[in-house]
This record gives structure tokens, C-alpha cells and sequence, in this order.
């Protein structure tokens, strides 16, 4: 590795996001990668340096020290926590700590940006439903549009995460699936329509999301000004049950609610998000991403490019399909 290897930088690489796409580049030696974390000592952290990371500490409140720690790098990923409590303890909005991390990247010389972003639901929904994470996510990537400081700045809007089936914490949220049995010894998944087609667009975390990243940093100027779709599979709630029953042979079902409204949050503001989710994507007519329906051709595509890379065999470069999730996890839905 050469002193002029390009150096990437993650701001939350310790986060779900954040950490996916460090393991995808750790994998190329054509890249270097840089780790922002509050706290260089945790086990995520440990976890990245073991993997060939550079662990810098860093303040997303701190302009001088965000700007310190973006120097020297070509490109950026930003992720920031909507759930952040200290971002609501000091007083701010999540568009205002974005907003001092994306000009800190610009005033460090960064060449190519990469934000993960949100719909506009206001936009989406003629007005009516206004998703208060998303939106600030969405007014971060706009401002990171406007000051025009970076080569290119690109865009990459997350979908429904395939790992959340893996938290049985949250399984009671959704009428059990796949953890918890109901009275008539279904794994019933519980949770309002869609909306439009009820095309619902999952993605891989652990499996796709890095990848597809990684795949932006290789070819940043196709990706310049785009939202990428990062999506892995997209398919109905009762074909999720359909092929998850079908591969671990226990008995599965989808059960629509009636309305979004009837989604019972149990006042968990992570499950209030959820709610106005399926509100968005009702009133939207299932858009999900923004203005354009779903599509996860060009997650492949970048997969592929980062996997070709990275010398991967076909099968591993090929997105992941709700259905070889469930089959690769099969052994722990069996139990």
C-alpha cells in the first residue's frame, strides 16, 4: 500500500451502516480506511483495527475536531443517529449536527462525499405525513448538494433492514414473526399493507449495504448527485412468510392490519417511526425512496463492481433475496 492510496473515512463506522461499509473496503488494499468513534477503546472499534483500520477519535459537535479528522481523506461515508440522545441533550436538530460534519468535509478538502439519506415525506405525501428523521436526513443531503464543495456527493437511501428479523425483541412488535408462535401455532407477521403494489424493498445490512457503498467509492462519478436505491430484494409481506415457511418448514402466515393507525407502537418512539413509515408508504402509493418506485438494479450493479474487486465468486456477488437470507440464517429459525 502506497503513501497515495486514497483514504476513506466513516463517520459512524462503529454504527450498523458505518460498519458494513468499513469491512467491504478493509477487503480492498486499493483503499485505506480511516474510523471516526467517540470511543477508540470500545469492542467495535477493537473490531475494525484488527481488520487494518485507522481508529481516530472525533466529535460530531466540533467543527475544528470533524475537520481534523477528515484531512488527508478523498472520500467520506456520513451516517448519523437519528436516535442520537445527545444530539436532543445539546439543544440541535439532526440537520444541524449533519450540517457541521458536512462542512467540516468540505473545509478538509474532501473529494467524494457519500451520505446516507431519507424521503421527503412531506413531498411524497402532497403534505400530509412529516417524518421527522427522514426529513432531516433528506435536508442534510440538500445542503450537502447546494455548497457545491465536493467533486461529487452522492446518496444512498437504506431499506427495511433484513437483520431486523433476527431481534426477537422486536418480533412482538409484529405479531411474533419469525421468534414467537401465536395461539393457533403460526409464526403470523402482523403489521399494516404497504401500499401501492405492496412491493416492499428489504436489504442486507451485514450482507449488501457495504458492498453496494463500496461499489460508489469505485465509480463515484456515476454515482455523482444520484439517491442509490440500497435494496437487496423486494417482495410482498406474504412472500416473506411464504418463503421463509418454505425453507424452514414452520408454519407462517402474513395478517394485514386495517389502517397504519391500528400498528400498536407500545410507546416506543423507534416504533412511532414504524407507524409513520407505513403511513408514508400508504399515502405514497408504496414509494419508498423518493419520487421513483423501488428498483435494486443499480445496488447490483455496484455490488458486483465492489465484488469483481474484491476477486469474490458469482454466487457471493449476487445480492442477497429475502429468501437465501432466511436460508442462510435457517439454522437459527430452526431451533
Amino acid at each position: 500500500m502506497s503513501a497515495s492510496t486514497p483514504l476513506i473515512t466513516i463517520f459512524g463506522a462503529t454504527g450498523n451502516q458505518g460498519s458494513a461499509v468499513a469491512r467491504s473496503l478493509l477487503r480492498n488494499p486499493s483503499f485505506k480506511v480511516r474510523a471516526l468513534t467517540r470511543n477508540p477503546s470500545s469492542n467495535a472499534s477493537q473490531a475494525l483495527i484488527s481488520q487494518g483500520a485507522e481508529i481516530k477519535q472525533a466529535d460530531g459537535f466540533d467543527f475544528e475536531s470533524m475537520v481534523s479528522a477528515f484531512t488527508g481523506s478523498w472520500g467520506v461515508f456520513v451516517n448519523t443517529n437519528s436516535d442520537e440522545k445527545s444530539i436532543r441533550e445539546k439543544g440541535l436538530t439532526e440537520f444541524e449536527f449533519g450540517k457541521v460534519i458536512v462542512d467540516a468535509a468540505a473545509a478538509a478538502g474532501v473529494c467524494h462525499f457519500i451520505f446516507s439519506t431519507g424521503a421527503n415525506s412531506l413531498e411524497l405525501t402532497g403534505g400530509k405525513v412529516e417524518l421527522t428523521a427522514w426529513l432531516e436526513k433528506h435536508n442534510i443531503e440538500q445542503y450537502a448538494r447546494s455548497i457545491g464543495s465536493f467533486e461529487t456527493a452522492s446518496f444512498i437511501a437504506v431499506a427495511w433492514y433484513l437483520e431486523m428479523f433476527s431481534v426477537k425483541e422486536i418480533a412482538p412488535f409484529f405479531g411474533g414473526f419469525p421468534h414467537l408462535l401465536d395461539s393457533e401455532g403460526y409464526l403470523t407477521f402482523v403489521a399494516p399493507k404497504w401500499g401501492g403494489k405492496e412491493e416492499v424493498p428489504f436489504v442486507s445490512i451485514s450482507e449488501d449495504l457495504g458492498d453496494i457503498v463500496h461499489g460508489m467509492f469505485l465509480d463515484p462519478v456515476r454515482c455523482n448527485g444520484k439517491v442509490v436505491h440500497g435494496c437487496s430484494d423486494i417482495c410482498r409481506f406474504d412472500e416473506v412468510t411464504s418463503q421463509f415457511e418454505r425453507i424452514t418448514g414452520r408454519k407462517s402466515r402474513f395478517q394485514p392490519l386495517g389502517s397504519w393507525k391500528d400498528f400498536d407502537t407500545h410507546g416506543f418512539p423507534i416504533s412511532d417511526d414504524a407507524k409513520s413509515m407505513f403511513e408514508m408508504t400508504q399515502e405514497s402509493g408504496g414509494l419508498y425512496f423518493g419520487p421513483e418506485a423501488s428498483e435494486k438494479e443499480t445496488a447490483s450493479e455496484l455490488k458486483r463492481k465492489a465484488t469483481l474487486k474484491l476477486g469474490m465468486s458469482e454466487e457471493e456477488q449476487q445480492l442477497m433475496t429475502v429468501g437465501s437470507w432466511f436460508r442462510k440464517h435457517s439454522p437459527a429459525w430452526c431451533t
